[in-house]
């Protein structure tokens, strides 16, 4: 589907404009699951600090293949190697009531051999079926020596608002910030208070509107992802975004449904 809803940005939301920062590409796939960022920063990380997992680790493999000595370590209470096991066998019960084809029950087998090479058999890997909490979260950070530089990824279906203060106070510690933000006309000052505190360290660099959700009350997207980055290669003097998504790089979330085009101005 090609068809698209343009999403003039109100002025009072303006500071969600990313910067424009060079060489930027996508880490992860082509849909839900991938991220707009600068490949040097990755390659300055020592762990990921990744939460959310779900079914879908294309950003964590992709990363693991750029940086080869970093550590990842995942937290997410939903899935674990049993949830995968029983997706595959009910496939095959499906299979045999024709109820799926033999693609369909093959990318199960697949998914669950692909989860269990990447996040048991790899020793710097690591899932912890651990739900995200602001304790958890401080938890899960202690856990990694305090002179790494730590990605941080944040995927969590809107538990992302009980942890915004935890990742301000341990700032410094972040290298980059990736975030899927929830419910955001919920959370509109909040989301910017954030951002203000941490604008001195990392830089709004690009924002993607995810199109499984509609507009919000505000009139802007409602779901969307966000890059902070340390030290991005900004123009100087410093340029904004003028529209949203990036050809080439950004792609819809839902390829059956329209993508959102934001404007700036």
């Amino acid at each position: 589907m090609n068809d698209f809803i343009r999403v003039a940005c109100p002025k009072e939301l303006h500071f969600l404009q990313p910067v424009v920062v060079e060489d930027l590409e996508r880490v992860g796939n082509l849909a839900d699951g991938g991220y707009v960022m600068t490949l040097p920063v990755i390659t300055n990380i020592d762990s990921l600090l990744s939460l959310g997992l779900g079914e879908n680790w294309s950003f964590e493999s992709t990363f693991s293949q750029i940086n080869r000595s970093a550590r990842i370590e995942i937290y997410d209470n939903t899935v674990s190697l049993s949830f995968f096991v029983r997706k595959s066998l009910n496939g095959v019960v499906n299979l045999l009531l024709f109820r799926e084809s033999g693609a369909s029950v093959k990318a199960r087998f697949s998914r669950l051999s692909n989860y269990f090479s990447f996040w048991y058999r790899n020793p710097r890997n690591k899932h912890h079926q651990v739900r995200i909490s602001r304790e958890t979260f401080d938890q899960a950070l202690s856990r990694i020596p305090t002179d790494s530089v730590v990605g941080l990824k944040i995927d969590i279906e809107g538990s992302e608002w009980e942890i915004l203060e935890q990742i301000v106070k341990h700032q410094s510690r972040f290298g980059f910030i990736l975030i899927e933000i929830h419910d955001f006309d919920l959370h509109v000052q909040q989301l910017k208070n954030f951002l203000d505190q941490l604008s001195g360290r990392l830089v709004l660099s690009h924002l993607h509107a995810n199109n499984f959700e509609g507009l919000g009350k505000n009139g802007f997207p409602r779901v969307f992802e966000i890059t902070l980055l340390r030290d991005p290669a900004i123009r100087t003097p410093r340029e904004y975004r003028k529209e949203l998504p990036l050809d080439g790089m950004d792609t819809p979330n839902a390829k059956n449904r329209p993508d959102f085009v934001i404007s700036f101005n």
